[in-house]
C-alpha cells in the first residue's frame, strides 16, 4: 500500500511538474487568432502528453538495453535469465513506445496543419500527408525501429544481438531530435549535434540508473561501481551539450530570466544541480544498502521531474530569432552565399560540422592515449602508424570542417571533392595507423566470465557474422558500387542534400564505406576472414573500373546532377551548372588515380614481404630438420618411378 502511494505521489510530482513548465513556456493550449487554423485544445493536450510518454518509454528501453549490454552479469557471450528477464521487458515496453510513436506523429500533423481531431483522420488524409511532414515522419521513424526491436526482443540471446538492439533503440530516439531547430536560427549543426549528444547522455544516464534499481535493492556494488563510471562520462557529456544547445537556441545570457525558454532551461539547469549533489551522496554511500536505496529513489524522481521539464523545452519556441538572408536560397541554406571559390578558401575556410569534429576529437584522444599507454608500458609502436593516423583525420575535419564544405553545398565539383577525400584518402590513412591493432595492445586483456570488457567486445565485433558478412568481397564491391551509382544517378542525392541531416548521413557513408574498402585491401588490422593479396589486388582492379565508368557518366551526363536541390541554391558566380557538373567527374576520376595506385603499392610490398617471410620460414625449418620436407618429398617420387619401371 505505502509502495503504490509512492508510486502514485512520485507520477503526481513528475506530472504537475510538467504542466508547471508548460505554463512557464507559454507552451500550454491558447486560443488561436481569428481566421487561423487551429487543431484545438483536446489534440494540443494529446501531443504533449504523448510526447512525455514517448520519451520516457525511450529512454526505459534504451537505459535496459545499455544495461543488459554493458553493465549487467552475461552469461559468456550471452545473456543470462536477469538478462532475458529485461529483454522481456524491452519488448513489451518497445510495444507501447509504438503506439506513444505514432500517437505523437499523428497529433503533430493534426498541430502543423491546424486540423481537429474529426478532420485529422477524414478518409485518405493521414496517408497523403504524415510521411511528407517532418516533424511526423521522424516519429514514424520511431514507431518503425521501436516495432523492429519489439520483434528482436523474441529472439535475442547473444549480447551481439542486444548490442543491435541498443544501437536500433539509439536511432529511435535520435529521430526526432533531427528535427528541433531551424537552419534559418544560426549554428545549425551545432543544434542539431547538441541535441542529438544531450539526449541521448540524457537517456544513458537516467535510463541506466533505472535499469540497475534491482541490482541496488540486491546489493550487486559492483554493477553500481560500474554504472557509476558510465554515469560519469553521461554527466560531463550531457553538461556540455546543454550549454551548446542553449547557447545555440538563446541570443544571450539574460534570455535565461527575460523568456520563457530561458527561464526553462535555468530550471533545467538548478534540477541538474540537484542531480549532481544526490549522485555524489549515493556514490560516497556505495557500501550501505538503505542509503543507497533511498537517495537513488530521490535520484530517479528528480531525473523524471527533469526529463518532464525538457519535453516541455522541446515545445518552447527557442529566444533566438531567425537570421534575415538577402535570398531565399540563402534562406534554405542558413548561410549567406561565400564568394567565388579560391584555393585560400577552400584550404583555410571554416565551416564547422560538430557531429563530425566531436566525433573525430573522441576517436584522436583516444588513439593518442593509447599510444602513451603503450608507451609507459614500454610496448614499441611505430611513429609513423600514428603520424598516418593524425593525417587521416586531419582529413576528416578539413572535409568537414574546412572550406570544401561550405562550397559542397552550393557547388558538385566541390562536394565532389570532399566525397572522394572522404572514401578514398583519408580511409587509407586511418587504416593504415591500425586504430583496433593498438586498441588490442593498449586495453587491459584481463576478462570476467561475466562481463565483456572493452577488449572483449572489440574482438567479439571482429569475428561476429555481422563482420564476415560486410566485409566479404562482393559485398564490399555492392557498398561501394551503391555509393556511387544508386546515389548519383537516381534523386537519393537531392532528396539527402535536402536536410541537415541526410548530409550528415552522406558523409559517415563516405567515411564508412571507404574505411570498410581500405581495411579488407590493407588487411593490417585483424580482420574476421583472410584474403590472398592477389584477390585483395583483383578487388582494387574491378573496383577502380566500375568507378571511372561511374566519373565517365558524370563527366558526359547531359543534365546537372543533383540538379533537384542545387537548382535552389545556385550562387551568383555559377553561370554554367552542367559544366561544373562534369567537371565533378574529371574530379572523381583524378582522384581516383592516386588512391588506387597506393592502395596497389600497399599490396604489392606486402605481397612480397609474405613472400619473403615464408621463404625464410622454410630456410629455417630446412636448417633444423635437414631439408626433411624436400627429402621426404624426393623419396616419394623416387618410388613412383621404381614402380613405373617394374
Amino acid at each position: 500500500m505505502r509502495s503504490s502511494l509512492v508510486r502514485g505521489g512520485a507520477m503526481a510530482t513528475v506530472i504537475g511538474t510538467f504542466l508547471a513548465a508548460l505554463a512557464l513556456g507559454n507552451s500550454t493550449w491558447q486560443a488561436p487568432v481569428a481566421g487561423l487554423p487551429d487543431a484545438g485544445q483536446l489534440m494540443s493536450w494529446i501531443l504533449k502528453f504523448a510526447l512525455l510518454a514517448n520519451t520516457v518509454l525511450g529512454i526505459r528501453v534504451f537505459g535496459q538495453l545499455l544495461v543488459t549490454a554493458f553493465i549487467a552479469p552475461s552469461n559468456g557471450d550471452h545473456v543470462n535469465r536477469q538478462g532475458r528477464k529485461f529483454i522481456t521487458q524491452v519488448g513489451a515496453t518497445a510495444s507501447l513506445w509504438i503506439i506513444t510513436a505514432v500517437t505523437t506523429a499523428i497529433a503533430t500533423l493534426s498541430n502543423v496543419l491546424g486540423l481537429p481531431a474529426g478532420q485529422t483522420f477524414a478518409p485518405g488524409l493521414i496517408p497523403t500527408y504524415i510521411w511528407a511532414l517532418p516533424p511526423s515522419r521522424s516519429y514514424l521513424i520511431t514507431a518503425l525501429l521501436a516495432l523492429a526491436i519489439a520483434t528482436l526482443s523474441l529472439t535475442v540471446t547473444s549480447l551481439n544481438q542486444v548490442f543491435v538492439m541498443l544501437v536500433l533503440s539509439a536511432a529511435a530516439l535520435i529521430s526526432p531530435l533531427l528535427n528541433s531547430h531551424s537552419a534559418t536560427l544560426g549554428d545549425h549543426s551545432l543544434a542539431l549535434t547538441s541535441s542529438v549528444l544531450h539526449g541521448l547522455s540524457m537517456s544513458a544516464w537516467v535510463g541506466a540508473l533505472w535499469a540497475v534499481l534491482p541490482f541496488v535493492r540486491d546489493s550487486n556494488f559492483t554493477v553500481i561501481k560500474r554504472y557509476s563510471v558510465l554515469a560519469t562520462s553521461a554527466v560531463v557529456l550531457l553538461a556540455a551539450s546543454g550549454v551548446a544547445a542553449a547557447y545555440a537556441r538563446m541570443n544571450s545570457i539574460s534570455d535565461l530570466w527575460t523568456t520563457p525558454y530561458g527561464r526553462l532551461v535555468l530550471i533545467k539547469v538548478i534540477l541538474f544541480t540537484v542531480l549532481m549533489s544526490v549522485a555524489t551522496r549515493v556514490r560516497k554511500n556505495v557500501g550501505s544498502h538503505k542509503p543507497v536505496i533511498r537517495f537513488v529513489s530521490f535520484e530517479l524522481l528528480v531525473m523524471a521531474m527533469t526529463i518532464a521539464v525538457g519535453v516541455a523545452l522541446h515545445t518552447t519556441a527557442p529566444s533566438r530569432i531567425g537570421k534575415p538572408f538577402a535570398s531565399a536560397a540563402e534562406d534554405i541554406l542558413g548561410f549567406a552565399f561565400p564568394p567565388a571559390p579560391n584555393a585560400r578558401d577552400f584550404i583555410t575556410g571554416w565551416h564547422p560540422e560538430w557531429l563530425m569534429l566531436t566525433g573525430g576529437l573522441v576517436v584522436l584522444v583516444a588513439y593518442v592515449a593509447g599510444v602513451r599507454r603503450l608507451h609507459a608500458r614500454e610496448v614499441p609502436w611505430s611513429v609513423g602508424r600514428t603520424l598516418c593516423f593524425i593525417t587521416g583525420i586531419t582529413l576528416l575535419f578539413w572535409a568537414t570542417s574546412g572550406g570544401v564544405s561550405k562550397y559542397a553545398m552550393i557547388t558538385f565539383s566541390a562536394h565532389m571533392i570532399q566525397h572522394m577525400t572522404l572514401s578514398m584518402i583519408a580511409p587509407i590513412f586511418l587504416v593504415l595507423g591500425m586504430p583496433t591493432t593498438l586498441a588490442l595492445r593498449a586495453l587491459p586483456s584481463a576478462s570476467d566470465p561475466e562481463h565483456r570488457n572493452a577488449r572483449d567486445w572489440i574482438l567479439a565485433g571482429i569475428h561476429s557474422p555481422y563482420s564476415r558478412l560486410v566485409s566479404h568481397p562482393l559485398i564490399v564491391l555492392a557498398i561501394f558500387t551503391f555509393g556511387l551509382y544508386g546515389l548519383y544517378l537516381t534523386s537519393f542525392f537531392s532528396t539527402l542534400m535536402g536536410s541537415h541531416t541526410g548530409h550528415v548521413l552522406m558523409e559517415i557513408h563516405f567515411l564508412l564505406t571507404g574505411l570498410l574498402f581500405a581495411w579488407v585491401i590493407v588487411g593490417l588490422d585483424p580482420m574476421p576472414r583472410e584474403f590472398p593479396h592477389w584477390a585483395r589486388l583483383v578487388l582494387v582492379l574491378v573496383a577502380i573500373s566500375l568507378h571511372a565508368f561511374f566519373a565517365i557518366a558524370i563527366m558526359q551526363a547531359s543534365v546537372p546532377i543533383g540538379d533537384a536541390w542545387y537548382s535552389q541554391v545556385t550562387p551568383p558566380w555559377i553561370t554554367d551548372p552542367l559544366a561544373d557538373s562534369n567537371l565533378a567527374g574529371g574530379i572523381a576520376w583524378g582522384f581516383g588515380e592516386v588512391p588506387t595506385l597506393m592502395l596497389m603499392v600497399l599490396v604489392a610490398v606486402q605481397w612480397s614481404r609474405s613472400d619473403t617471410r615464408l621463404a625464410k620460414r622454410l630456410d629455417r625449418a630446412a636448417d633444423r630438420d635437414g631439408d626433411a620436407e624436400l627429402n621426404t618429398y624426393n623419396e616419394q617420387l623416387a618410388r613412383l618411378n621404381a614402380q613405373n619401371n617394374s
